[in-house]
C-alpha cells in the first residue's frame, strides 16, 4: 500500500518534533506507512506546492497558525485556491481562529493542551482512513515524465484531439495518451459522466448552466463546451435526474 503522506507545518522546533512523533504512531495504530516532510515557515509550503506532483501526492496538511510570514489561515486559503484536495487539520495554541476553519473547508481544529496527544491521533486516523477512500476513488493518468493521481469528484471535463487526452480537475489540468473511447470504460460505471460531442466527456455536476439554444454548457470553472444536437435531449434528461436527485 502507498504510504499516507503528510505535509507538517509548525514554526516551533519542538512542537513539530512532537507531532513527527505522533504522525509515526499513526503506523503502529492503523498499520499503514506514513511519510511527513516538515516545514518551518508556511512560505516554503506554498512554494513546495506550486509543484503539481507535489499537491497531489500529499494526503494531509497539519497547519500551525501563528508563524513568522503568512500565517496558517492564509496558507490553508491559499493551498485550496491552487487545487489543493486533501485534509487540512489545524494544530495551534490560538483558539480564536476556529471560525475561520471552516472557509478553507479544514478536516478538523485542534489546541495544543495537555489532552492533545488522544485527540490528535483519533483526528488523524479518520483523515487517513478517509484519504485512503479517496484513493480507492482517484484514477492514475500517466504522461512521458509524469503520473498523477486525480480525484474523480474533482474531474470537470475530459478533452481529446488525436491521440491526446487533457483532463480538467481542480485548477489544474494535465496531458496523457489515450482515447475518450478509454477514459469513457475506466468510469462506466460513474453515471455523473456523460459523452457531449466526440471530443467532450464531461461530469454532469460540474456544469454551471446548458444552454440549450446556443447548444453548449457552460462549466463551474468556466470553460464553454459544445454540445452535439444527438447529445442536446439526452443531456438535458440527464441533468434533469441529477437535479431531481
Amino acid at each position: 500500500m502507498e504510504a499516507l503522506k503528510i505535509a507538517l507545518c509548525d514554526d516551533d522546533t519542538q512542537e513539530r518534533a512532537y507531532f513527527y512523533n505522533l504522525c509515526k504512531k499513526l503506523k503502529e495504530r492503523k498499520r499503514i506507512q506514513v511519510k511527513v516532510k516538515e516545514y518551518e515557515r508556511g512560505d516554503t509550503l506554498l512554494f513546495d506546492f506550486q509543484d503539481s506532483r507535489i499537491k497531489a501526492s500529499v494526503d494531509i496538511v497539519l497547519l500551525d497558525i501563528n508563524m513568522p510570514g503568512t500565517n496558517g489561515i492564509d496558507v490553508a486559503k491559499g493551498l485550496r485556491n491552487a487545487g489543493f484536495q486533501g485534509s487540512i487539520i489545524f494544530v495551534t495554541k490560538s483558539k480564536r481562529h476556529w471560525k475561520s476553519a471552516f472557509d478553507v473547508k479544514a478536516f478538523h481544529y485542534i489546541t495544543k493542551d495537555e489532552d492533545a496527544e488522544e485527540r490528535f491521533l483519533g483526528v488523524l486516523a479518520e483523515a487517513a482512513e478517509e484519504a485512503m477512500e479517496k484513493r480507492d476513488k482517484a484514477l492514475l493518468f500517466s504522461a512521458i515524465d509524469e503520473t498523477r493521481r486525480v480525484n474523480v469528484a474533482s474531474i470537470s471535463h475530459f478533452e481529446v484531439s488525436r491521440y491526446m487526452v487533457r483532463v480538467y480537475y481542480g485548477q489544474d489540468e494535465f496531458e496523457f495518451t489515450s482515447s475518450l473511447a478509454k477514459i469513457e470504460q475506466l468510469l462506466s460505471n460513474n453515471e455523473n459522466f456523460m459523452k457531449v460531442n466526440r471530443a467532450y466527456l464531461l461530469s454532469l455536476s460540474h456544469i454551471e448552466r446548458y444552454d440549450e439554444k446556443a447548444k453548449n454548457v457552460v462549466m463551474q470553472n468556466g470553460i464553454v463546451i459544445p454540445v452535439s444536437r444527438n447529445y442536446s435531449k439526452k443531456l438535458k434528461t440527464r441533468m434533469t435526474e441529477l437535479l431531481n436527485g
